[in-house]
């Protein structure tokens, strides 16, 4: 008698069932954390659009606006820190809460401030490569990805074993082409694309009701590409486990 392979063990279908699975399981983290998500990215990038608009009118003035340009430039470099923290980490939580309970305010008072620091660590040595040579600078940012998940997700970061710039460097050599492939998609091109497109409705106290659908897009399309990032983590811990 022939045992071979049915239909439904077919890789189309076990395709199909994985990804149904992605859909059910990022719903679930969507619904986590929809609503304070979405407030830190409509927050964040109306922020971001307000302290460049006055950056512009402050370099267009023709008497100057040195102080102003300095002023609106160190706030927007504050922004471009804090806000990426937050809402990598409140996705963070949501990814974690899948699979473990935790309280949101322990989570945040447990990591908020290793990830606030691991992540200015990684910028800072991806800046010194950077000052040397462009590109790589470029792969040093691209080796420190992983750096959230190594906070948020490792036994061994919590014991002190590992460093999280040395292990993220590890997980994305082994996996650095999916890595590459979901960083471009949901962090180049598709922000490329909506911009080129969306860019002038996202003022809130312009468009509000374009601007608000576009941030809720945001919201969904980083859920996505945080989950995509955290099970690659995840594939990588449970290899090692097993080889353990």
């Amino acid at each position: 008698m022939y045992f071979g392979k049915g239909p439904l063990d077919s890789p189309l279908v076990s395709r199909f069932s994985c990804g149904v699975n992605f859909f059910k399981e990022n719903l679930q983290v969507f619904k986590k954390v929809a609503f304070p998500l979405f407030l830190l990215v409509v927050l964040s990038s109306n922020i971001d659009q307000y302290l460049n608009m006055r950056v512009e009118e402050a370099l267009k003035d023709p008497l100057g606006a040195t102080q102003q340009v300095y002023w609106f430039g160190f706030l927007s470099i504050i922004s471009s820190v804090i806000f990426p923290v937050l809402l990598i980490a409140t996705a963070l939580y949501a990814m974690h809460t899948s699979r473990m309970v935790k309280n949101f305010s322990d989570f945040l008072g447990k990591y908020i401030n290793q990830i606030f620091i691991e992540t200015l660590r990684s910028w800072g040595k991806t800046l010194l490569w950077s000052l040397l040579f462009i590109l790589p600078g470029f792969w040093k940012y691209l080796e420190y990805s992983m750096v959230p998940f190594i906070v948020t997700s490792s036994e061994k970061y919590d014991a002190g074993k590992i460093d999280a710039l040395k292990a993220s460097s590890f997980v994305f050599r082994k996996h650095w082409f999916r890595i590459i492939g979901i960083l471009f998609i949901f962090h180049l091109f598709i922000p490329l694309i909506m911009a080129s497109i969306f860019d002038s409705y996202r003022l809130l106290w312009k468009t509000p009701i374009a601007s608000l659908m576009l941030n809720l897009l945001d919201t969904y399309l980083l859920l996505i590409s945080t989950q995509l990032l955290f099970n690659v983590f995840q594939d990588e811990v449970k290899r090692h486990d097993a080889h353990v």
